[in-house]
This record gives structure tokens, sequence and C-alpha cells, in this order.
């Protein structure tokens, strides 16, 4: 049997995916049951405790693919396209109770670091939560400037954009994230990884990306040969990092070092990186 990355194909010994039959070994196989997030932010565990390391994020509105459920943790895969009806979401464990059975297609998401919902259309009323950048919405009726959503609340028009828009510059996107927090696996305005900031910042202008910094690599853009001029948008990648060139000496990424998302000259951060993650190991132009 072959090896696959248990990253993003759902298999362990005693359970794995219908799909996988033929290509791992486990002791069952299970077909899945999709569901949808019903929270605002939602953390994707390694383990099925709250203790154990969170491996992403799922937002509201996100599919998900339940294979187990297991004293209240469901086990399964984020349901993450590419273009190739292959999916490459993260597996992992997510608290089965911010998950639902779902029809409803989402016809909007949320187009700024994060937007408050209002009890009533008015500016001036109580705010019942905030959703967060990226979080996938069911819109109903307009009122004013504001638009229903069932069973939540209000969110203004100026803070939304329609599920299938794909334009705007995720650079642009990305320096919002500027001074939040530095979080292994976030993907939310409480904090982003450096691969997580990538994956955000996509996804807000109708694109996607895997999770995960080799992956993103892996499958993202085209390599820019040696002596070639950099530009901004382009990703500079080293081993277990990647961060966004903000102009073609500027580096905004979020790293361990700063211990948030901060932008510097590309050059210091090559010399110091290169003391712990060694040289860098591509530059991608998508």
């Amino acid at each position: 049997m072959s090896q696959l990355d248990t990253r993003i194909n759902p298999h362990k010994p005693e359970l794995a995916a219908s799909h996988l039959k033929g290509k791992v070994e486990a002791k069952k196989f299970s077909d899945a049951v999709r569901h949808q997030v019903m929270l605002p932010v939602v953390p994707v565990h390694k383990s099925p405790t709250n203790a154990s390391m969170m491996d992403t994020q799922l937002l509201l509105g996100s599919k998900f693919d339940i294979y187990d459920i297991q004293n209240g943790w469901a086990w399964g895969q984020e349901v993450q396209e590419d273009g190739s009806n292959k999916s490459i979401g993260y597996v992992g464990y997510v608290p089965n109770t911010a998950l639902a059975h779902s029809t409803a297609k989402p016809t909007h998401r949320v187009s700024v670091i994060r937007a408050p919902v209002f009890v009533k259309p008015d500016l001036k009323t109580a705010i019942r939560t905030t959703l967060p950048l990226n979080a996938k919405l069911v819109v109903g009726e307009r009122v004013g400037d504001y638009v229903h959503i069932p069973d939540t609340g209000y969110v203004h028009i100026n803070h939304l954009s329609k599920t299938k828009d794909a334009t705007g510059d995720f650079v642009s996107i990305a320096k919002l994230h500027l001074g939040l927090p530095y979080i292994w696996g976030g993907i939310s305005p409480d904090g982003v990884d450096c691969s997580g900031l990538v994956q955000t910042a996509l996804r807000a202008v109708g694109k996607d990306a895997p999770r995960d910094t080799d992956l993103q690599e892996a499958s993202l853009g085209v390599k820019i040969e040696e002596g070639t001029e950099l530009k901004r948008g382009d990703l500079v990648f080293w081993k277990g990092h990647v961060g966004i060139l903000q102009d073609a000496n500027t580096l905004l990424h979020a790293n361990a070092y700063h211990m948030l998302v901060a932008s510097e000259p590309l050059a210091n951060a090559i010399a110091r990186i290169a003391k712990t993650a060694g040289p860098v190991t591509s530059i991608k132009r998508i």
C-alpha cells in the first residue's frame, strides 16, 4: 500500500474513508456525511481533545465531511477543492456541536477582517457577534444598507462580497493582518500562521490554497528563475515558512520571531531565517 499524506487523506489504522479502499490499510472504511460549520471560528485538532494541537481552523459556512463521531468529536476532512475534484482540505477532529447538516448554499462571504453583526439594521444598535474574514453566509432580505442573516442578525453590505467574486488584491488583504498575533494553525482575526496568512488572503479574492507551506510551494504559481526581478505578490518559500512580497524588497509574513504578522526588508528576513531554516527554497509567482 502507498503512504498517503494523512494531512489531506482521511485514514488512520482503525478507520479510513471509503474512497481510499485499495490505497490504504484500515480496520474499517466509512462513507462521508457532509456537514457545515455553524459557528464563526472552529478549531481543527490533531487529537480528540481541546488540549491537543490546533492544525487549522474552519470558518462559518465551511463544509466538513464526517467519517466518525466519538465522545462528541467528529473526525473528518474540510471540503476544499483545487479544481480537479480532489479534496485538499485538512483532516482532523472538530467538536461535533459546531457542525450541522445543511443544504443551504452560501451566497456571500465576509470581505473585511471582522464584520459586526447588528441586532437591527442600524449601526447604533447592539452588536450580537462578529464574523471573520472569509466566513460564508446565506443572505436574506436587504433592509437599507444591511442584509439579514437568518437566525443571526444584520450585516452591512460593505462588509460582504459574493462568493463567486474572484477580484481584488490578495496582498492588500494580507496587509490587513499586520500586527495580528502569530498563532499556529490560525486563519482568523484572532491570529494566523505563515501559510494561514497566504491561504486566507487568497481565499478573500476567490482563490484557494492548500493549508501547509510545503503543499503551497508545490502547487501555487510558477517558480521564478534566479535573476528574475521580484514584484508585489510573489511568494517566498523556505523549508517550513512562507511570506508575501509587498514589493520587490519588502516581505510580509506571520512569523514566530516577531510573534505576529510583520513587514520587514526581505534581505533582513533572508539573513535571519537562514540561521534556522536554511536558504530560500523557491519564489513562486501567482
